[in-house]
C-alpha cells in the first residue's frame, strides 16, 4: 500500500449536520405568535390612584381636557374676593356682608341715581324713599338705576298715552257738540267754561270717569254748564261778547246791590241764603272779569 493512500485514509472527514426543529418546538413557536394580543390603551383615570379616581370631584369628568380646564379656572380664582352664597339659614349680618361685596353703597345717600324726565315730574322725596328701599334690599347702584329707569319710562309712557286719550276725548266731544249746537257752539262753550271756572274746583274737572274720559271733557258735563249759563243769562248774570257792553254795568250793579246790603245774607253767616249769595257774587265777579 502506498503512502498516499495511507495518508488519505487517516484524514478525518467533517460531518455536516442539519439542525431541524422538532415538531414540538415548531408548535410552541406558532402558538406563541398567534396568541399575542395588541396592547389596549388605558383610561386616563386608570393612571391615577384609586383614592383620587373615585373622588366625586374627579369622577364627574369624562375627558382629561375638562379636568385641566377646571383646574386652570380654579387657579385663576385664587387670590380673588369670594362671596359665599347665603341660604335660608344665613343670618342678617351674613346677608349684609354679601350685599356689600356685591357693590351695595354704604348708605342710601351714596347712590348716584339719575331720573331726569321732560314728560313727568319725579319727586325728589320719592327718589329718596326709593334709594332707602333699594339699600334695604341690597341693590347695588347699577341695579337701582335700572329699576328707577324702568319706572320712569313706564310713567312717561302712561303720561303720553293719557295725553293722547285726553286729546281724543276732547276732539270727540267737540265734534258731538258742534253737531248739536251748530253756530252757537263757540258762545255756549265760552259760557259753560265761565260757569265751570267760577263754581268748580279744577281738580274735580280733571277727574277721570270709568271709561278714562276727563270729567271736564264729557259732552254732558259741558252741556250742563252751558244750560246753567243760559239760565243765569236770563237773569242778566251771564253775557257774551256779542251782547251789549252795558251788561258789564249790570254785573257791577248786581254785585254792589248784594254786597252793600249790610243786613242781607251776604254779610250774615247765619242767614240760610248766605252761602248761595256769596257764590252768586263770586260768579258775577268772574263773569265781569271774563
Amino acid at each position: 500500500m502506498s503512502s498516499e493512500q495511507i495518508t488519505q485514509s487517516n484524514v478525518p472527514v467533517e460531518e455536516t449536520t442539519t439542525t431541524t426543529d422538532t415538531p414540538q418546538q415548531t408548535e410552541q413557536t406558532i402558538s406563541s405568535t398567534t396568541t399575542e394580543q395588541p396592547t389596549v390603551a388605558k383610561s386616563w383615570k386608570d393612571t391615577i390612584s384609586e383614592e383620587f379616581r373615585n373622588d366625586p370631584n374627579i369622577s364627574k369628568f369624562t375627558e382629561i381636557d375638562a379636568l385641566a380646564k377646571s383646574y386652570i379656572n380654579a387657579t385663576r380664582m385664587i387670590g380673588q374676593d369670594k362671596v359665599a352664597v347665603p341660604n335660608e339659614n344665613s343670618t342678617e349680618d351674613q346677608w349684609q356682608e354679601v350685599y356689600g361685596k356685591l357693590g351695595r353703597p354704604e348708605s342710601p345717600d351714596k347712590y348716584k341715581l339719575e331720573a331726569n324726565s321732560d314728560v313727568v315730574p319725579l319727586d325728589e322725596g320719592a327718589i329718596k324713599q326709593f334709594a332707602e328701599n333699594a339699600h334695604q334690599l341690597g341693590l347695588n347702584n347699577k341695579q337701582a338705576q335700572g329699576i328707577l329707569e324702568f319706572y320712569k319710562n313706564s310713567m312717561e309712557g302712561s303720561a303720553q298715552q293719557a295725553r293722547v286719550d285726553t286729546e281724543t276725548a276732547q276732539a270727540n266731544a267737540e265734534a258731538e257738540l258742534r253737531k248739536e249746537w251748530g253756530g252757537n257752539y263757540d258762545a255756549n262753550i265760552k259760557k259753560a267754561g265761565s260757569v265751570a271756572k267760577a263754581n268748580m274746583n279744577p281738580a274735580i274737572l280733571d277727574m277721570e270717569l270709568k271709561d278714562g274720559t276727563r270729567l271736564g271733557d264729557h259732552p254732558e258735563v259741558i252741556k250742563g254748564f252751558a244750560n246753567i249759563a243760559n239760565i243765569l243769562s236770563e237773569d242778566k248774570l251771564v253775557g257774551t261778547e256779542s251782547e251789549s257792553v252795558d251788561r258789564g254795568t249790570d254785573y257791577e250793579a248786581e254785585i254792589s246791590k248784594l254786597v252793600n246790603d249790610r243786613d242781607g245774607p251776604y254779610w250774615n253767616k247765619a242767614h240760610p241764603d248766605h252761602d248761595k249769595v256769596v257764590q252768586q257774587v263770586f260768579t258775577l265777579r268772574t263773569m265781569l272779569n271774563g
